[in-house]
Protein backbone atom coordinates (compact mmCIF):
# COMPACT_ATOMS: atom_id res chain seq x y z
CA UNK A 1 0.00 0.00 0.00
CA UNK A 2 1.35 3.30 -0.91
CA UNK A 3 -0.11 6.86 0.32
CA UNK A 4 -0.12 10.09 -1.02
CA UNK A 5 1.09 12.90 1.15
CA UNK A 6 -2.17 14.60 2.47
CA UNK A 7 -3.48 17.59 0.72
CA UNK A 8 -2.76 20.87 2.38
CA UNK A 9 -5.40 21.76 5.12
CA UNK A 10 -4.34 25.63 6.38
CA UNK A 11 -2.95 26.61 9.01
CA UNK A 12 -5.18 23.89 11.66
CA UNK A 13 -4.59 23.63 15.67
CA UNK A 14 -1.92 21.07 15.02
CA UNK A 15 0.99 23.52 14.85
CA UNK A 16 4.57 21.26 16.21
CA UNK A 17 5.19 17.49 16.36
CA UNK A 18 5.78 16.51 19.85
CA UNK A 19 8.23 14.10 20.47
CA UNK A 20 9.33 12.60 23.99
CA UNK A 21 13.19 11.91 23.93
CA UNK A 22 15.55 9.31 25.66
CA UNK A 23 16.23 11.07 27.99
CA UNK A 24 12.31 11.24 29.14
CA UNK A 25 11.98 15.15 28.02
CA UNK A 26 10.26 16.53 25.11
CA UNK A 27 10.75 18.69 22.09
CA UNK A 28 8.37 19.97 19.69
CA UNK A 29 9.71 20.27 16.07
CA UNK A 30 8.21 22.09 13.37
CA UNK A 31 8.97 22.99 9.81
CA UNK A 32 11.59 26.62 9.89
CA UNK A 33 9.51 29.06 7.39
CA UNK A 34 10.45 30.59 4.37
CA UNK A 35 12.61 34.19 5.86
CA UNK A 36 12.23 33.06 9.53
CA UNK A 37 16.05 33.69 11.15
CA UNK A 38 14.57 34.48 14.74
CA UNK A 39 15.09 30.33 15.11
CA UNK A 40 18.48 30.27 13.11
CA UNK A 41 20.13 32.93 14.93
CA UNK A 42 18.79 31.36 18.49
CA UNK A 43 20.17 27.80 17.24
CA UNK A 44 23.77 29.80 16.16
CA UNK A 45 23.60 31.46 19.71
CA UNK A 46 23.54 28.19 21.14
CA UNK A 47 26.46 26.86 19.43
CA UNK A 48 30.19 27.03 21.08
CA UNK A 49 32.95 27.81 18.79
CA UNK A 50 33.64 24.55 18.31
CA UNK A 51 30.24 23.26 17.32
CA UNK A 52 29.92 26.16 14.82
CA UNK A 53 33.16 25.05 13.43
CA UNK A 54 31.79 21.76 13.07
CA UNK A 55 28.49 22.48 11.77
CA UNK A 56 29.71 25.20 9.08
CA UNK A 57 33.23 23.48 8.98
CA UNK A 58 35.21 26.50 9.11
CA UNK A 59 35.42 29.11 11.71
CA UNK A 60 32.10 31.31 12.13
CA UNK A 61 32.19 33.43 14.13
CA UNK A 62 29.18 35.21 12.94
CA UNK A 63 26.53 34.30 10.23
CA UNK A 64 26.71 36.79 7.39
CA UNK A 65 23.82 38.38 6.21
CA UNK A 66 23.46 36.34 2.84
CA UNK A 67 24.52 32.96 4.54
CA UNK A 68 21.26 33.73 6.64
CA UNK A 69 18.96 34.44 3.97
CA UNK A 70 20.20 31.37 2.09
CA UNK A 71 19.65 29.14 5.40
CA UNK A 72 16.65 30.72 5.77
CA UNK A 73 15.45 30.33 1.58
CA UNK A 74 13.38 27.18 2.25
CA UNK A 75 10.64 25.78 0.00
CA UNK A 76 9.26 22.76 1.24
CA UNK A 77 10.34 20.67 -1.74
CA UNK A 78 14.08 20.71 -2.18
CA UNK A 79 15.11 22.64 0.49
CA UNK A 80 13.47 21.81 3.66
CA UNK A 81 14.22 22.10 7.29
CA UNK A 82 12.86 21.62 10.56
CA UNK A 83 13.24 23.03 13.94
CA UNK A 84 13.23 21.85 17.74
CA UNK A 85 12.21 23.56 20.14
CA UNK A 86 12.60 22.35 23.59
CA UNK A 87 10.46 24.06 26.68
CA UNK A 88 9.52 26.83 23.84
CA UNK A 89 13.33 27.42 23.27
CA UNK A 90 14.73 26.69 19.96
CA UNK A 91 17.21 23.73 20.33
CA UNK A 92 18.44 22.38 17.01
CA UNK A 93 17.87 22.62 13.30
CA UNK A 94 18.12 19.68 10.54
CA UNK A 95 17.85 20.46 7.02
CA UNK A 96 18.23 18.86 3.00
CA UNK A 97 19.03 20.46 0.18
CA UNK A 98 18.17 18.96 -2.84
CA UNK A 99 21.58 18.46 -5.17
CA UNK A 100 19.84 16.05 -7.42
CA UNK A 101 16.21 14.55 -8.75
CA UNK A 102 16.61 11.99 -6.35
CA UNK A 103 19.81 13.39 -4.35
CA UNK A 104 20.30 15.82 -1.54
CA UNK A 105 22.73 17.42 0.98
CA UNK A 106 21.90 16.55 4.88
CA UNK A 107 23.04 18.63 7.72
CA UNK A 108 21.80 19.33 11.42
CA UNK A 109 23.24 20.95 14.71
CA UNK A 110 22.30 20.63 17.99
CA UNK A 111 22.75 23.58 20.96
CA UNK A 112 25.57 23.12 22.91
CA UNK A 113 22.90 22.88 26.31
CA UNK A 114 21.09 19.61 24.85
CA UNK A 115 24.24 17.66 23.29
CA UNK A 116 23.40 13.80 24.13
CA UNK A 117 19.30 13.92 24.33
CA UNK A 118 18.98 12.41 21.07
CA UNK A 119 17.77 15.62 19.54
CA UNK A 120 19.73 15.38 16.19
CA UNK A 121 18.21 11.90 15.88
CA UNK A 122 14.36 12.98 16.00
CA UNK A 123 15.04 15.84 13.77
CA UNK A 124 16.36 14.12 11.22
CA UNK A 125 14.01 11.62 10.94
CA UNK A 126 11.46 14.31 10.84
CA UNK A 127 13.69 15.54 7.48
CA UNK A 128 14.57 12.21 6.71
CA UNK A 129 10.70 11.46 6.47
CA UNK A 130 10.05 14.45 4.15
CA UNK A 131 13.17 13.58 1.75
CA UNK A 132 11.73 10.38 1.34
CA UNK A 133 8.23 12.07 0.59
CA UNK A 134 9.61 14.33 -1.67
CA UNK A 135 11.30 11.49 -3.85
CA UNK A 136 15.26 11.36 -2.14
CA UNK A 137 16.78 8.23 -2.34
CA UNK A 138 20.12 8.76 -1.78
CA UNK A 139 21.72 11.47 0.72
CA UNK A 140 25.00 13.17 1.05
CA UNK A 141 27.26 14.87 3.78
CA UNK A 142 30.38 16.56 4.89
CA UNK A 143 31.48 16.13 8.64
CA UNK A 144 34.59 16.69 10.39
CA UNK A 145 36.59 13.63 11.58
CA UNK A 146 36.38 13.71 14.67
CA UNK A 147 32.80 14.54 14.92
CA UNK A 148 32.15 11.31 16.55
CA UNK A 149 28.06 11.98 17.29
CA UNK A 150 27.38 13.22 13.55
CA UNK A 151 29.58 10.02 12.22
CA UNK A 152 27.39 7.74 14.22
CA UNK A 153 23.84 9.01 13.22
CA UNK A 154 25.04 9.73 9.73
CA UNK A 155 26.26 5.59 9.53
CA UNK A 156 22.85 4.37 10.82
CA UNK A 157 20.83 6.72 8.19
CA UNK A 158 23.67 4.09 5.80
CA UNK A 159 25.78 7.15 4.48
CA UNK A 160 29.45 6.06 4.01
CA UNK A 161 31.80 8.46 4.59
CA UNK A 162 35.80 8.51 3.37
CA UNK A 163 38.34 10.92 3.65
CA UNK A 164 38.46 14.23 1.51
CA UNK A 165 40.61 16.89 2.05
CA UNK A 166 41.17 16.55 5.47
CA UNK A 167 37.11 16.06 6.30
CA UNK A 168 34.94 12.74 5.71
CA UNK A 169 32.47 13.32 2.74
CA UNK A 170 30.08 10.33 0.69
CA UNK A 171 26.95 9.52 0.38
CA UNK A 172 24.66 6.42 0.50
CA UNK A 173 21.02 4.79 -0.11
CA UNK A 174 19.20 6.54 2.47
CA UNK A 175 17.52 4.35 5.11
CA UNK A 176 14.80 5.67 7.80
CA UNK A 177 15.93 4.06 11.45
CA UNK A 178 13.88 1.28 13.21
CA UNK A 179 11.92 2.21 15.25
CA UNK A 180 10.93 5.72 13.95
CA UNK A 181 12.17 8.73 16.26
CA UNK A 182 9.01 10.48 15.08
CA UNK A 183 5.83 10.38 14.81
CA UNK A 184 6.08 10.19 10.95
CA UNK A 185 2.52 10.62 9.93
CA UNK A 186 2.07 13.91 11.68
CA UNK A 187 5.25 15.02 10.37
CA UNK A 188 3.80 14.25 6.91
CA UNK A 189 0.59 15.94 8.15
CA UNK A 190 2.87 19.18 8.68
CA UNK A 191 4.49 19.13 6.03
CA UNK A 192 1.52 18.76 3.05
CA UNK A 193 1.12 22.60 4.37
CA UNK A 194 3.50 23.71 1.69
CA UNK A 195 3.06 22.27 -1.28
CA UNK A 196 5.41 21.19 -3.58
CA UNK A 197 5.06 20.48 -7.58
CA UNK A 198 2.82 17.53 -7.80
CA UNK A 199 3.14 15.55 -3.91
CA UNK A 200 5.00 12.72 -4.79
CA UNK A 201 3.63 9.42 -3.21
CA UNK A 202 4.93 8.07 0.30
CA UNK A 203 5.78 4.19 1.28
CA UNK A 204 3.74 2.97 3.99
CA UNK A 205 6.26 2.29 6.26
CA UNK A 206 6.47 5.97 6.80
CA UNK A 207 3.51 6.68 8.64
CA UNK A 208 4.41 4.07 11.08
Amino acid sequence: MRLAIPSPTGPGPDTHVRTRLPDGGYAALRPLRAGETGPLDAVFDGLSPRSRQRRYLVPMPRLPGPFRRLLTDVDGCDHVAWLALVHGRPAGLARYVRTGPDRADLAFEVVDAHHGRGIGSVLVDAVGTVAVARGITWLEAVVEPGNAASLALLGRLGIGLSADGGLLAGRGRFRLPTPARVDRAAVLALAARTRCGDDAPVPALLTS
